[in-house]
């Protein structure tokens, strides 16, 4: 290993553990050994990225796809920050370019679909999810995630029945995925099943009784059988939870 290579190393495990300033020094010295080395500045822009420093990361990303247009994964990294800025359209150029480099390039196509399921267009969403169902690529939180997300697509479509069977299949998976138990609950509401609501509502909260979203939930369904003073006392019981929680507040 160059030392180019063990500068770049250091950098990647001061970043991993939050010790910014001493990756950026790291990639001083490095971009001072290699100053057109692509990897040099995309890890410059992974740094910057995770101190959130968005602009500074989309400027190093730019450089990187500079030296080296034909990477699919610098483009898709850069899509990803462009998608945190709220600027989804230049974060699906992105990772439409990264495609066209590689079609089959599944990192892009999961990133793809979540930006289009973010800006509400979900038969785009769908379209891509389902591509990433279909691949051969053996990529673990893609496969753990895609069941919760394509449910999520569909719920926000109104296909509840649908988001259900997804919600349901992926807790088989992942039994113990808190927010895909809420969906389940969620989607019960939706269909009107108050008393099938209340109760997953109520699973939940014995489950992770600081989950204040279901204490949220459950007292909406109570709510909606009449029984007011029930759901004044579960959003009371979550005030003393979290206090400052304006959601409770609200309801």
């Amino acid at each position: 290993m160059g030392r180019l290579d063990r500068l770049l190393n250091k950098a990647d495990d001061y970043k991993e553990a939050g010790r910014f300033e001493e990756a950026l020094k790291e990639l001083a010295k490095a971009v001072k050994i290699a100053p057109r080395d692509p990897d040099v500045y995309l890890s410059y822009a992974l740094t910057y990225d995770a101190m959130e420093d968005f602009h500074s990361s989309v400027s190093y990303f730019r450089k990187a796809v500079e030296l080296n247009p034909e990477d699919p994964y610098i483009w898709t990294q850069l899509g990803i920050t462009l998608s945190r800025m709220g600027k989804h359209g230049d974060s699906l150029r992105a990772y439409n370019a990264a495609l066209e480099l590689d079609p089959e390039y599944v990192i892009a196509k999961w990133h793809m679909a979540l930006t289009y399921r973010s800006i509400g267009l979900y038969e785009d969403a769908l379209r891509y999810f389902t591509e990433c169902r279909d691949s051969d690529a053996d990529i673990d939180y893609i496969k753990d995630e895609i069941g919760y997300q394509t449910g999520l697509c569909y719920f926000d479509m109104g296909w509840t029945k649908e988001a259900l069977f997804e919600f349901r299949k992926h807790l088989e998976a992942c039994p113990g995925d808190t927010w895909a138990h809420m969906s389940v609950g969620n989607c019960y509401f939706d269909f009107g099943w108050i008393d099938e609501s209340a109760a997953k509502f109520k699973e939940i909260i014995t489950l992770s009784p600081e989950f204040i979203p279901a204490y949220n939930a459950l007292a909406l369904s109570l709510a909606e059988k009449g029984w007011y003073d029930e759901a004044l006392d579960v959003l009371r019981t979550a005030l003393k939870i979290s206090p400052d929680d304006e959601t409770v507040k609200d309801n």
